[in-house]
């Protein structure tokens, strides 16, 4: 077993199985729990978007939305509110030349973690309280895009309503509830959090993903349930798809990258099976035999966007915790009916171990969340 970095699935045990069926019964015992609570404002929201003519957003989805708010109010709002803007202006500006010319991330990269660096430094807060607008921004600047804009309609339905500052206090409360029974029931999986808070997080300030790296216990635990009830919410929507996609992270592959046999394409690196062993090759061809494809994740999902196809594409997302459903979100924004699986633990390179260490899925949940059993 590899170093335990932040999370880990398999505490305790073999494999990850114990740790999907908690977070089934604790993600069915918040939605239960907090649903009655929040009724009013997820009502009100569901029939405004459908007077708009939006898709149906379900109420464990809309509730999990105010929980997601509270969370990051509660976790990073002060940081938020001193964020300057000529930062977030500065930071979206790079991002937007990063997606224009990929030829160029590298070098940006560099660029947007000295800029949140400096702007930590530059400190705003004097007359500048915490709110949803600084919270936006802060989102945006750390290339939250599609965070933002999901937080920004419900910021737009709150305000017409004159329901913001009663809004944000309920999303502070859902938040404080959450953090408690969330360390109770997912708790024993990221016991290595706040060690790696402690000890190395701070070393890495100056890098272009320091807010990623600098994420909570309870936001680890905000990434677990959104993933949950994402899979719920598509997971018909996914089945009933003619073709299916898996996307895997670079940090599964048995060899080093300049090693790797895999093949370009547009989708993301195909496996060239140069390692019997490599976990991505043993899933390639899984998908040979059942029908799915499997690709290395791109650069950006919305090569598989689906809002020009008459037979959508349904797509298995696997990555760490923190990012997977922020993945799911991103694959709702381009109609891509999506599940997500988590990577086990940690250990790529780009963000983790200097050196990096090949990763692991739990293949029975992969299986499952194709519908192949």
């Amino acid at each position: 077993m590899e170093r335990k970095i932040t999370y880990c699935l398999r505490e305790g045990v073999l494999d990850s199985d114990d740790f999907y069926a908690t977070l089934s019964s604790f993600a069915d015992a918040w939605t239960e729990g907090t649903l009655p609570g929040v009724a009013d404002l997820v009502d009100e929201f569901r029939s405004e978007r459908a007077l708009r003519g939006l898709p149906d957003r379900p109420p464990a989805s809309c509730a999990f939305d105010l929980l997601f708010l509270g969370v990051l109010l509660r976790e990073h709002g002060r940081e938020s509110a001193s964020l300057p803007g000529w930062a977030e202006r500065l930071v979206c500006t790079l991002l937007s030349i990063q997606e224009r010319w990929l030829w160029s991330k590298e070098f940006v990269k560099v660029l947007r973690g000295i800029v949140h660096y400096v702007s930590r430094l530059w400190d705003e807060r004097t007359g500048k309280s915490v709110s949803i607008d600084s919270l936006l921004a802060w989102l945006r600047a750390t290339g939250e895009a599609t965070c933002a804009s999901r937080l920004e309609e419900w910021l737009e339905f709150l305000r017409k309503r004159g329901r913001e500052v009663e809004a944000v206090r309920r999303c502070l409360l859902l938040a404080e509830d959450f953090a408690g029974a969330s360390l109770q029931s997912l708790g024993r999986y990221t016991e290595n959090v706040e060690t790696f808070l402690t000890e190395e997080a701070s070393l890495h300030r100056l890098r272009y993903d320091a807010a990623l790296l600098q994420r909570t216990r309870v936001e680890y635990h905000l990434g677990m349930l959104g993933n949950e009830i994402l899979n719920r919410q598509y997971r018909q929507d996914f089945l009933a798809t003619e073709h299916k996609t898996v996307i895997l992270p670079p940090c599964m592959r048995a060899q080093p990258e300049a090693k790797c046999k895999a093949v370009q394409t547009q989708f993301g690196e195909k496996c060239a099976a140069c390692t019997p062993s490599c976990r991505i090759h043993q899933i390639t061809k899984l998908g040979e035999k059942h029908g799915f494809n499997v690709f290395i994740i791109p650069d950006e999902l919305r090569v598989f966007g689906n809002k020009d196809s008459d037979k959508p594409m349904g797509l298995v997302g696997v990555s760490c915790v923190l990012t997977n459903w922020g993945g799911g979100w991103d694959a709702e924004h381009l109609r891509v009916p999506a599940q997500g699986v988590f990577l086990d633990y940690v250990g790529c390179k780009y963000h983790w171990d200097k050196k990096g260490f090949p990763t692991d899925i739990n293949l029975r949940r992969l299986v499952s969340i194709l519908g192949l059993e």
